[in-house]
């Protein structure tokens, strides 16, 4: 009896390798994102507890300073995943590269932005005038005007600090990595701060506990994609 064994093409097996690489360390990349995140999560739970012991994970009230945390939570968590479980050398400095975009450039700068954007508004009390009248279309706008400034505030925020905070990073990594590479804001990367959306509704419904559950929830896994991100970039 004569056995036939067939050999794939060198080009085929190493396309095979590189895609159980890449599933491998995208994988890897989601879970520590995930661990990072309750890793963090938990770190606020505690503070909180220990200023309020009545605080729960279900009314639980992230500020910008929590937000900063499970961001770099999520970032190193998807970079260690991905860089340990990525056998594929020449990946490793844009993960490197890719984790300070996400954690200075998309989260840190916007929100930072943020931040200075609410207490000046708190300290100067801004308001849009209202309309002097008890009819619903009145109370339906005033409604609106009242939120605005804070919305203004934040889309203006997430879209400048962006803008910002990539560009500087992309000057400071060109230094540190010696090469010229332009990272661009992509549509994906505003997803990451669908967290200020939930951290902006959750000030301005703040007394609606329904609300504040709901962003409870939701606000952390907002994060998932900065780190997983991460992990999976490549050279």
């Amino acid at each position: 009896m004569t056995f036939i064994v067939k050999t794939l093409p060198q080009s085929q097996t190493n396309q095979i390798t590189v895609e159980k690489n890449r599933k491998r360390t995208q994988m890897a990349s989601v879970a520590g994102s995930l661990l990072g995140i309750t890793g963090a999560v938990a770190g606020v739970y505690a503070m909180a507890k220990k200023g309020n012991p009545a605080v729960t994970l279900k009314n639980l009230n992230y500020a910008e300073k929590d937000v900063l945390l499970i961001g770099a939570g999520s970032v190193l968590g998807g970079l260690t995943g991905g860089y340990l479980a990525d056998k594929n050398g020449k990946n490793k400095k844009a993960k490197l590269r890719e984790a300070s975009q996400q954690f200075f450039g998309n989260i840190a700068c916007p929100v930072g932005l943020l931040a200075v954007g609410n207490k000046i508004l708190e300290k100067t009390n801004f308001k849009l005038p209202k309309i002097n009248s008890s009819s619903k279309p009145a109370k339906v706008i005033n409604g609106v005007l009242a939120v605005l400034p804070k919305v203004a505030v934040t889309v203006t925020s997430l879209v400048g600090g962006m803008e910002l905070g990539n560009k500087i990073m992309n000057k400071v990594n060109n230094k540190i990595f010696k090469e010229d590479v332009k990272h661009n804001v992509k549509a994906e990367d505003y997803l990451v701060h669908s967290d200020d959306i939930c951290l902006t509704a959750n000030m301005l419904l703040k007394d609606a506990r329904s609300i504040s559950a709901l962003t409870s929830k939701v606000l952390p896994l907002t994060f998932v994609l900065a780190g997983s991100k991460t992990g999976m970039q490549e050279e």
